[in-house]
C-alpha cells in the first residue's frame, strides 16, 4: 500500500483543490479534516468554532487526524493541524507530510472575502501575516517535502508534488 500524504498549510496555500487533484491523477482516495470534522459535527466549521469555541474544534480536528487511519490515502488538513504535539507526531510518523507554501500577499488574495475561515475574520492583513508566521516553523518541523504554490496552477502544483513525493 503507498503510504498515506498528508497535505499541511496555510489557509489559502491550495491544500484541499491540490490535494483533490493530486488523488484524481494518482488514483488515490481524498480525505479532508475539514470535511470529516462536518460530517461527524453535522455542522460546519465555522458554526463549530462560534458555538463551542477554538480548543474543542482542535481536538475534533486531533480525533479525524488519528481516527482516518493509515489508509494511504491523501488526507487535506486545515491550517492548525499542527499546532497540537501530537498531531505533529503523527504527521511525521505516519506517512509523508507535504507543506504546500505560498507567500502572504498570494494567500491574502485568495482569501479576500472568504467568511468562511472563523480564525481570519475581522482580521487585519498584519494580523493574518502574524498567524502565519507563527505557525511556519511547525509547518517546516512535520515538512517531508515542500512545494510553493504561489505561482503554480493546480497542474503545476500536482506536477510539482509528483517530482517531489517520487509518486
Amino acid at each position: 500500500m503507498d503510504k498515506t500524504i498528508f497535505i499541511i498549510g496555510f489557509m489559502g496555500a491550495g491544500k484541499t483543490t491540490i490535494g483533490k487533484k493530486l488523488a484524481e491523477d494518482y488514483g488515490r482516495q481524498v480525505i479532508d479534516t475539514d470535511e470529516w470534522i462536518e460530517e461527524q459535527e453535522k455542522m460546519k466549521i465555522r458554526d463549530i468554532f462560534q458555538q463551542h469555541g477554538e480548543t474543542y474544534f482542535r481536538k475534533l480536528e486531533s480525533q479525524a487526524l488519528f481516527g482516518i487511519g493509515d489508509s494511504g490515502a491523501i488526507i487535506t488538513t486545515g491550517g492548525g493541524i499542527i499546532l497540537d504535539r501530537a498531531n505533529r507526531k503523527r504527521l511525521k510518523e505516519s506517512g509523508r507530510t507535504l507543506f504546500l507554501q505560498c507567500e502572504p500577499e498570494v494567500f491574502l488574495e485568495r482569501l479576500e472575502g472568504d467568511d468562511s475561515r472563523p480564525l481570519i475574520r475581522d482580521k487585519s492583513a498584519e494580523e493574518i501575516i502574524d498567524l502565519y508566521k507563527a505557525r511556519l516553523p511547525l509547518y517546516l518541523e512535520c515538512a517531508s517535502a515542500i512545494v510553493d504554490t504561489g505561482s503554480l496552477s493546480v497542474e503545476d502544483a500536482v506536477k510539482a508534488i509528483a517530482q517531489r513525493m517520487n509518486l
